[in-house]
């Protein structure tokens, strides 16, 4: 299966590093840089493994939240859409009467601590992190908690309500117990070369999804049937029972940076774009440009990327050398981005996850049911 496309949003010296463990890079520098993070993730694969073990051991203590807990990630590092997903899952679980709260860990680091206790956001983006805060804005009436324990998010959650919790980037997260593990594949990049950090995008190698209870193939609508065909079977072969679902991110809101002014989705047909992101898959970003009919340019910035006024400057320069008749930004983006310098207009697209067969991806009744 192909490896994809280099993945974006992150810094050039590790795309440098990508090229090199696929073999795009030849002679005796490149097969030294090969030889050393082979041997690196080695160690990480042998540490990783032991870790697990000590987990099934019960050597490791894993907590339980006293409610069931949804965990949703990934298997690779960078964007899947697990933040769609998450959005998703935990409307599904309230539509239950299961009353949900989010668990993410933020990204940065930081003390943590209760961003929306589902009747208000309590705390600025700027020290949630962008995507917790989307999630409380976008979820009214469920808490959402940030923090690095998890274990002590989860007991902060259920103290302001929640009988159920959705865990963001949970797949790698041993501490606490999960009821289950819903992990996402990207179809444009789905498994990268197969070897795991740093030697690859792997944060475990493919056959860990024998821990999973559903596995969703996002941006399914990116690739070809074939492509996501290939994908289910390397799932399969795993777990020949595991649940595979295919989704697509679909445009659902476009508004204009601060003025908040509403446009269709649907306005962006015929018109040269400047994209502009900084999240872990800006070519799925730009995809859903033209799907929409625009003409996208690339702008990218690393994942999570900070924007500095000097640095929408440059973005709003590089907009009229490409004749762009505006310039168009995530949600996620939108959040940490300070005030538009122009003079071209700046629209934000929102999307959703969607399923391929129509309408949000839910997890069957099947594993609902075992929830409850």
């Amino acid at each position: 299966m192909s490896t994809g496309p280099p993945a974006p949003g992150i810094p050039p010296w590790q795309q440098y590093l990508l090229a090199v463990v696929r073999g795009e890079h030849r002679g005796a520098g490149p097969a030294l840089i090969r030889a050393l993070l082979g041997g690196a993730a080695a160690g990480y694969r042998a540490a990783l493994e032991s870790y697990l073990l000590c987990c099934r051991l019960g050597l490791l203590a894993v907590a339980r939240a006293g409610v069931p807990v949804v965990s949703v990630g990934n298997l690779t590092v960078g964007g899947t859409g697990k933040t769609s997903a998450v959005m998703a899952i935990a409307r599904q679980l309230a539509g239950a009467g299961l009353a949900p709260g989010v668990l993410s860990r933020g990204y940065g680091g930081g003390q943590g601590g209760i961003v929306s206790d589902g009747k208000q956001v309590l705390m600025p983006a700027a020290q949630s992190g962008d995507e917790p805060w989307l999630l409380a804005g976008q979820l009214p009436g469920v808490p959402v908690v940030v923090g690095k324990d998890r274990r002590r998010s989860a007991a902060l959650a259920v103290g302001l309500g929640a009988r159920s919790l959705v865990l963001d980037d949970g797949f790698q997260y041993w501490r606490l117990h999960k009821d289950l593990e819903v992990v996402l594949v990207d179809a444009l990049n789905p498994f990268d070369n197969g070897r795991v950090l740093p030697a690859g995008l792997l944060r475990e190698p493919i056959g860990h999804l024998y821990r999973a209870h559903a596995v969703w193939v996002t941006h399914a609508d990116l690739v070809p049937e074939a492509v996501r065909g290939r994908i289910a079977q390397t799932v399969r072969q795993v777990q020949p029972a595991l649940e595979v679902g295919f989704t697509w991110h679909q445009p659902q809101r476009l508004h204009t940076f601060g003025a908040g002014e509403t446009l269709e989705p649907g306005t962006l047909a015929g018109r040269r774009v400047l994209a502009l992101s900084s999240i872990g898959n800006p070519l799925a970003f730009e995809r859903t440009l033209q799907g929409l009919g625009a003409q996208p340019v690339p702008a990218r910035f690393p994942d999570h990327h900070r924007y500095r006024p000097t640095d929408l400057e440059a973005v709003a320069a590089q907009a009229g050398q490409v004749g762009a008749e505006l310039v168009v930004t995530t949600e996620k983006d939108a959040v940490r981005l300070p005030a538009w310098p122009g003079p071209l207009p700046l629209w934000v697209l929102g999307v959703e996850m969607m399923s391929l067969a129509g309408g949000p991806p839910l997890l069957s009744e099947g594993l609902l049911g075992s929830m409850r």
